[in-house]
């Protein structure tokens, strides 16, 4: 989109959308904080159960290990929920993004296949995550389940101003931090870089799942 200002005025460029959810806080069919710890119990057992069978997938981490990227395609009623959740979030970061354009936008959901794809991360003492982006996918985002070791100062998920200049200027704090906690779920354009700071030593297991979206469109949305 091209802007041809005639008169002096202000707008913002380049904006970043970020969703967050906590799901044990809202009302409806799936949500509030009995169904959430329910799910998380059942997607607990379900990670921790397959880690012990699965090779060790270590890239990125340290001291933590990612399960296999098939996750939301495992058959079982707490996957099938998460999944839903993440729906929601894909769709709203969507209208988000193209709130200029209702109309694209609902064509966007209407003439594409949503491509999802899940992995868990396991957070043992001390683990962390170093700064990356996820490529071949349009929104990237994380649903925590356990959050041990996790303070002020760690397991933050720490997402990062893309814009170097503007942080070597001092124009930026540069970082914003998420402080995870059971239930919640964010989600955020997958180029944009992000990381997870340590756990505490002896403070328990983080687990998470991480997600990518990307649209497949069979046919033209204009």
């Amino acid at each position: 989109m091209t802007t041809v200002a005639t008169t002096a005025t202000t707008f913002t460029t380049w904006p970043t959308p970020f969703y967050q959810a906590d799901l044990t806080a809202q009302d409806g069919p799936g949500l509030g904080a009995d169904t959430v710890r329910e799910m998380n119990e059942q997607l607990r057992t379900l990670i921790l159960d397959a880690e012990k069978g699965q090779p060790e997938y270590t890239f990125g981490v340290i001291g933590a290990q990612k399960s296999s990227l098939d996750i939301l395609r495992w058959n079982h009623p707490a996957v099938n929920w998460l999944r839903g959740q993440i729906l929601a979030a894909i769709r709203a970061l969507t209208l988000d993004c193209l709130s200029d354009n209702e109309e694209l936008a609902t064509k966007v959901f209407e003439k594409s296949e949503i491509i999802a794809e899940g992995w868990a991360v396991v957070y043992h003492n001390g683990g962390s995550h170093r700064q990356h982006t996820h490529h071949d996918s349009v929104f990237s985002g994380t649903y925590y389940i356990e959050t041990g070791g996790v303070g002020p100062e760690a397991g933050l998920l720490q997402l990062l101003d893309p814009r170097p200049a503007a942080v070597a200027r001092r124009a930026s704090p540069g970082v914003y931090g998420v402080l995870p906690k059971p239930g919640i779920l964010v989600g955020f354009p997958s180029w944009l870089p992000h990381s997870v700071k340590a756990t505490l030593n002896e403070g328990g297991t983080r687990i998470c799942i991480a997600w990518n979206a990307a649209f497949k469109t069979t046919e033209a949305l204009s």
